[in-house]
């Protein structure tokens, strides 16, 4: 991604650090949502105290900083060329993935983890009440 960026003549470091906290705020996104139900039908915390903490502003900065500072110490505290040395042996999978599949990738990381939750907890699809396998 990088390399596409920097041929467009865009800030790469910037769009790349961009694309890889969406990524993960999808990949927490998901993980709170199995979270929050697995506490729920466990009975480890009550709706109300649930929501409460779905409700609190510094629940949501914790996580978006932690994000963000998570980003930046684990992809941007090196330069651009460890990464292409890192994976340079790598031709095949560089030529295999596409720019494409890596902007699909968020969102097919949300679309698997709704199909999951609705196996595992149910829900209604298309006006069809689907009951899941902990319910």
């Amino acid at each position: 991604m990088y390399n596409a960026y920097s041929e467009k003549n865009d800030n790469p470091v910037f769009r790349t650090f961009m694309y890889m906290t969406l990524v993960q705020f999808f990949l927490v996104g998901a993980f709170l949502i199995f979270l929050e139900k697995f506490l729920i039908v466990g009975n480890v915390l009550s709706e109300i105290d649930v929501d409460t903490i779905k409700r609190s502003s510094i629940f949501w900065g914790a996580i978006i900083l932690a994000i963000f500072v998570f980003t930046h110490m684990y992809f941007f505290r090196r330069e651009a060329s460890y990464y292409e040395d890192m994976f340079s042996h790598c031709h095949t999978l560089n030529r295999t993935v596409k720019i494409w599949m890596l902007i699909v990738f968020p969102f097919l990381v949300f679309f698997i983890s709704i199909n999951i939750y609705i196996f595992l907890f149910g829900g209604t699809i298309l006006g069809k009440e689907v009951i899941g396998i902990m319910e």
